[in-house]
């Protein structure tokens, strides 16, 4: 686990001093492209132990049984057509799993790197909320069929803020070709286009509260077209103190969500700025939502990326600097403490495994 402390104190310090030195950002950047090697290093060169969910990955493609579905089976298919036609493509040039588990990093990390440079007011600060939160970059080391398709549907975001809607729609139409539940990214659409205002807030969150009881029959709805995903109905989540985590986090999102609505009242949101805030509040619904099923996360991961974005843009805000201090100190210490929780206390909820490397493996021979 030490590797990943590691990581969590490096891009610590980074954020520190892209705050403490804001005139000299451009000066700072440069230190974008070594983090992404460091990541990639890390994620890209991992035993097939790092990871709950590999073992089923790395044995279908090592033994070559994935086969294209018949046209009738498209929708009832284990897996989905995207991930089909790459882990296919991709076994075409090596059978040995590193190859798989480093496209895929790959792909998902320079997704992530390219969008929170491009957006973020404060990248490092980004990638520390990227590493430590839940459903993010442990996450992905595990599930990486979801992971792509989460890295995925953040292009689209950039591409959609860019007004370059090809792009934005081929990779928002992409992600639901490697998880079903991508389907929902279709919201990023009407969202980029409405300006909510605060009574627009408050009549959304209100029906929220009044379909809430109501959730878990929603959900079955979507299971019965899609049945694949019946165990996500209820999962491990609602085990013994395994439900502390939706808890948390809709506490945690709320909290951000209320402050940064106070820091913003008053001020003027550009377009970018207004769709990131649609999109955090969308976040927090889906993860109050898994206080009735888990499989709303499965949704709210899609929107889970937003909070790396919008907690650097409402510190951006802030005028007086002693108060921007204060809170990015409370940023730190709770993703330290949400840190600390996923890779020590209870390493079960994202099946976070002591770190191992096919690099040392190779050189000691094991």
């Amino acid at each position: 686990m030490t590797i990943y402390l590691l990581m969590f104190v490096y891009v610590s310090f980074l954020a520190f001093f892209s705050l403490k030195y804001e005139d000299k950002a451009k000066e700072l950047g440069f230190l974008v492209l070594p983090t992404f090697f460091f990541f990639l290093i890390i994620a890209g060169f991992r035993t097939s132990s790092v990871g709950g969910d590999l073992g089923t990955y790395i044995h279908i493609f090592e033994s070559n049984h994935l086969q294209l579905p018949d046209l009738s089976n498209l929708f009832r298919s284990r897996f989905e057509l995207g991930y089909l036609v790459s882990n296919i493509f991709l076994r075409n040039f090596s059978d040995h799993y590193p190859f798989l588990l480093f496209a895929y990093a790959f792909i998902t990390l320079v997704a992530w790197f390219f969008v929170l440079y491009k957006h973020s007011k404060n990248v490092y600060m980004s990638l520390l909320i990227y590493l430590s939160s839940l459903g993010l970059f442990f996450y992905s080391l595990s599930n990486i069929r979801q992971g792509l398709a989460i890295a995925l549907s953040f292009l689209g975001f950039h591409y959609l803020v860019k007004n370059k809607k090809v792009l934005a729609s081929i990779f928002i139409l992409l992600t639901p070709l490697f998880h079903t539940s991508g389907i929902v990214c279709l919201l990023f659409f009407p969202l980029k286009k409405i300006v909510l205002n605060k009574r627009a807030y408050q009549f959304v969150f209100i029906l929220f509260l009044i379909i809430f009881p109501f959730i878990k029959q929603i959900a079955t709805t979507f299971i019965s077209f899609f049945p694949q995903y019946t165990s996500y109905l209820e999962s491990s989540w609602f085990l013994e103190s395994n439900k502390w985590a939706p808890i948390f986090l809709t506490i945690w999102y709320g909290i951000v969500l209320l402050l940064g609505e106070l820091v913003i009242r008053k001020q003027k949101l550009s377009t970018e700025e207004e769709f990131i805030r649609s999109l955090f509040f969308i976040s927090f619904l889906f993860t109050a939502s898994t206080l009735q099923t888990s499989l709303f996360g499965r949704f709210a991961h899609y929107f889970t990326p937003f909070i790396c974005l919008y907690i650097p843009m409402i510190l951006s805000k802030i005028g007086e600097k002693k108060v921007q201090w204060i809170l990015f100190y409370l940023v730190i210490l709770v993703y330290a403490s949400i840190f600390l929780v996923i890779v020590y206390f209870k390493a079960d909820w994202y099946h976070v495994v002591p770190y191992r490397s096919v690099i040392v493996d190779w050189l000691f021979g094991n």
